[in-house]
């Protein structure tokens, strides 16, 4: 008798802590199911689970459980047997503007690079600026005196002739048009101290350049508004500094900077190297030997 009274007690209490745990299971499961599902029917994202957090100490619902439904807890996905890892900020993101290009032209490049790159963009050039270093010219100048070359044509002419021989006279803008488009696009380039790189380049469309104040002259005005700035997304991606409109490393590194129907591409790093290289050069005249006595 106290044999199957203690089988008939021992049964219920397996039972019921069996009854226990299945509800367990299923209040988890549900709970599972809102954390890594999103309630809005029009988004089938996943969100993030929540870190789970080790109880101190084993509940009495832990005791009861055996090792058997801990292991079916696990594979279920009731007990989460991984430790939730740190969220990781993402790095800001910086473009670098040095691969960037304006109707193909880049920063960088030669004149013959420019001229060839823009060309298959539909452009012509309309105008090549030449210079000779200042420091270069003034020097030549004297010496074209020295020689007994007098009036300011001849004086020019002879300077130019030396530049041109030294390898010092270079192609300091080169400007191109878009005669269908009307876009214009100016490149400036270094000195040859520094190989005559493409350093700027500047582009501009008349695209807000609508006529009137009608209807209809603000309606085509804001159309092409709209169809540069999409270009412009479409082609660099969202700006690094949305406020400036401007991509780049930043630190004087290569940039980008846009406004409507403009944009200018450039590295000053480029430009300041120049000016370093014509410095060590003007160095070397000064300490060329200018007295005899």
């Amino acid at each position: 008798m106290n044999r199957k009274i203690f089988f008939i007690l021992a049964l219920l209490y397996g039972v019921c802590s069996g009854g226990v745990a299945r509800a367990d299971d299923s209040a988890s499961d549900s709970a599972d199911l809102v954390d890594f599902i999103d309630q809005d029917p029009a988004s089938t994202q996943l969100k993030k689970p929540k870190p789970t957090t080790k109880p101190a100490s084993e509940t009495q619902e832990d005791k009861k459980q055996g090792f058997g439904d801990k292991i079916a807890n696990i594979l279920s996905g009731t007990t989460n047997v991984f430790t939730s890892k740190p969220e990781q900020v993402a790095p800001i993101k910086r473009s670098n503007a040095s691969v960037f290009d304006i109707a193909g032209v880049m920063l960088h490049m030669n004149r013959q690079q420019a001229e060839e790159a823009i060309t298959k963009h539909g452009y012509r050039r309309v105008s090549a600026d030449v210079r000779i270093p200042n420091f270069i010219r003034w020097r030549y100048e004297e010496l074209c005196r020295n020689k007994n070359v007098t009036g300011y044509e001849r004086i020019n002419s002879c300077v130019t002739k030396l530049a041109k021989k030294n390898n010092y006279q270079y192609v300091e803008r080169l400007t191109f048009s878009n005669f269908q488009t009307k876009e214009t696009v100016r490149v400036k380039f270094t000195s040859n101290f520094t190989g005559n790189k493409a350093y700027i380049i500047e582009y501009k469309s008349p695209a807000s350049d609508v006529r009137g104040s009608g209807a209809k002259a603000k309606y085509l005005r804001n159309i092409k508004i709209i169809e540069f700035w999409k270009k412009i997304s479409q082609k660099y991606g969202v700006p690094d500094n949305k406020e400036q409109v401007t991509w780049g490393l930043g630190f004087n590194k290569p940039s980008l900077h846009a406004e409507t129907g403009y944009l200018i591409l450039q590295d000053p790093i480029l430009l300041s190297l120049d000016h370093a290289r014509m410095a060590r050069e003007d160095q070397k005249f000064i300490h060329t030997a200018v007295y005899t006595f």
